[in-house]
């Protein structure tokens, strides 16, 4: 009898570990799918933009996570390059592509619809943003462009472009959308400090007129407030750009480039107009970099008026 029972307490001890040994392996199995899981979540992203100016912008929402890299190291590359399938098939392994559209990258809609998108999102940031059309189309070697792409320097467009780019990032990496948010809200905090300091100093200069002849400037002096008179746009010829200067006070040239400040020199001199340089951004500074620039030259021609005036 005692033989009987002891058979029966050495079954049932072995089913018991048995089982004890089940429980406890599918709690690890369950505890490395788990691992496997934020191990994914966790993955990197690889993320490339056409542009430093992007890879900055990029940058400021995701700061160090993610491989970020950017395509092109000057303006001229990125407005004449020409892609091939090497280059398509690059660009096809990463998970994003930023890029600025509205013909800053003149070849990009093409580039877009040939690209494998098996893997990669392409993001076009202008998506949302309030867009100026050309007056006259430009050709950048085959392609037309029918609307201005300097659309950043309206600071309320990169707002938007700051948005589109979180929203992609957050789609493919939702786990970590709180550090996103975060980084978005100070990015936007600075953007609007800066807005702030330069309304406060072109509201200060209403009795002033400001004369360009840039396209690239008209996203800013048409959401600026100034008195602007635009050559391209308002003057149809020599004697009438003569009569509206002498019918406004104070008059400023307004120019990005050297050479519209040599184009325009003679008349510059004839009414001696103050000159104010600002920043155009060309895909290689910082977005910040190129509205601190513009602050500092607004601040620096307010300060030099103020002068003459003592």
């Amino acid at each position: 009898m005692k033989k009987t029972i002891s058979i029966f307490l050495m079954i049932y001890i072995l089913i018991f570990t048995g089982c004890e040994y089940r429980t406890q392996s599918d709690k690890m199995n369950a505890k490395d799918n788990v691992t496997q899981m934020e191990m994914r979540k966790d993955t990197e992203l690889n993320i490339v933009t056409t542009d430093k100016l992007l890879y900055y912008t990029v940058k400021d929402i995701v700061k160090d996570r993610h491989n970020i890299s950017y395509i092109f190291k000057n303006r001229s590359d990125e407005l004449n390059f020409k892609f091939t399938n090497d280059s398509l098939n690059n660009i096809a392994k990463n998970d994003l592509l930023i890029y600025m559209g509205v013909g800053f990258e003149p070849w990009i809609d093409s580039f877009v619809d040939k690209l494998n998108k098996s893997n990669v999102s392409p993001i076009n940031v202008s998506r949302g943003v309030k867009i100026i059309s050309y007056d006259k189309e430009v050709k950048v070697n085959d392609t037309v462009i029918r609307n201005n792409p300097y659309y950043l320097m309206n600071m309320d467009n990169y707002r938007v472009v700051l948005m589109n780019i979180k929203n992609s990032i957050e789609d493919r990496d939702p786990k970590n959308r709180d550090i996103y948010e975060k980084n978005f809200a100070a990015t936007l905090k600075n953007i609007d400090d800066y807005k702030k300091q330069l309304n406060s100093i072109t509201d200060s200069l209403s009795g002033y007129t400001f004369l360009t002849s840039e396209d690239g400037l008209n996203y800013f002096t048409r959401n600026s407030g100034l008195n602007t008179i635009d050559m391209n746009k308002d003057i149809s010829d020599k004697s009438e750009l003569d009569s509206r200067i002498k019918s406004s006070d104070n008059i400023v040239f307004l120019y990005n480039s050297s050479s519209a400040l040599k184009d325009n020199e003679d008349i510059i001199k004839k009414y001696n107009m103050k000159t104010l340089n600002m920043m155009i951004y060309d895909g290689q500074s910082s977005y910040d970099d190129c509205v601190k620039y513009n602050l500092n030259s607004f601040k620096n021609f307010y300060s030099s008026i103020q002068s003459d005036k003592k």
